[in-house]
């Protein structure tokens, strides 16, 4: 799942020193997922890891939340807020736990 679009992504990474367009995002977006084992399927699932990473780009915050699956690798979710909150954490994990049966250890 990867959410937020194009349009999006590039106005974010526009704020720094030059302009990016749409379709470098979307090429960089495919080049990514090449590498990335993407998860679609709705399975049992031991455990999963959830990252944040902050990064300032000029004089904006920017917060990306990542979940994987630590047995398979895979990557369950990934999103890209201006903003950190409890509220933005429990939907991020909400969608995560969307591709797992049980309710694995997080």
């Amino acid at each position: 799942m990867f959410y937020g679009g194009c349009r999006k992504v590039s106005n974010v990474l526009s704020l720094g020193l030059e302009l990016i367009s749409e379709s470098t995002v979307h090429e960089l977006a495919r080049t990514i997922l090449s590498k990335v084992i993407l998860s679609s399927r709705l399975r049992y699932r031991r455990c999963i890891t959830v990252d944040e990473m902050k990064l300032r780009v000029k004089k904006a915050w920017i917060y990306g939340w990542s979940a994987v699956d630590v047995d398979a690798g895979e990557l369950l979710a990934l999103k890209i807020l201006y903003g950190r909150s409890c509220l933005n954490a429990l939907i991020f994990l909400k969608k995560a736990l969307e591709l797992c049966i049980n309710k694995p250890m997080v």
